[in-house]
């Protein structure tokens, strides 16, 4: 094997190990949306991206250690590909105003940089932005789809 599939199969195998983290701690409506999904993509340079997302209480920016868990994956998966960017897009669910959730989407995505800078990778490789309510991954006004729309997700 070349030094590409060597990396590429260890990175595999990293990402594979890193996907059954649990992601958060608080009370959901549905089980589905309780753990960290990390997952190989590729990009023009063949660079592995980290696509994880990370769950949070309601009106709350604060991370659990179940979602520090899952973004020390992230970290040793960035620690390890020096050249990686990511986006961090925060999103809140549709209760309070647009700005108020535009505001906390912000707080979430730059709690979860402030880890990943705490623990080595350097800000310039981090971009955080927010959402708010407006890019919801499920419709309703139930605590199911509630649950589902607080998160930043890694891009």
């Amino acid at each position: 094997m070349n030094k590409f599939s060597n990396f590429y199969f260890i990175s595999i195998v990293f990402i594979a190990g890193c996907s059954s983290l649990q992601v958060t701690e608080e009370s959901i409506a549905n089980q589905d949306v309780s753990s960290v999904t990390i997952s190989p993509k590729s990009t023009a340079d063949k660079a592995v991206l980290a696509n994880a997302v990370v769950y949070f209480e309601y009106d709350s920016y604060s991370l659990t250690s179940k979602s520090i868990l899952a973004l020390k994956g992230v970290v040793k998966l960035m620690s390890g590909n020096p050249k990686l960017t990511i986006g961090l897009e925060g999103h809140a669910d549709e209760r309070g105003t647009r700005e108020y959730n535009l505001a906390l989407g912000q707080r979430r995505a730059e709690a979860v940089s402030t880890y990943l800078v705490s623990n080595g990778i350097n800000r310039k490789r981090l971009i955080p932005k927010s959402y708010g309510e407006e890019r919801p991954l499920s419709l309703g006004s139930n605590d199911y789809s509630w649950s589902k729309n607080r998160r930043v997700e890694i891009k």
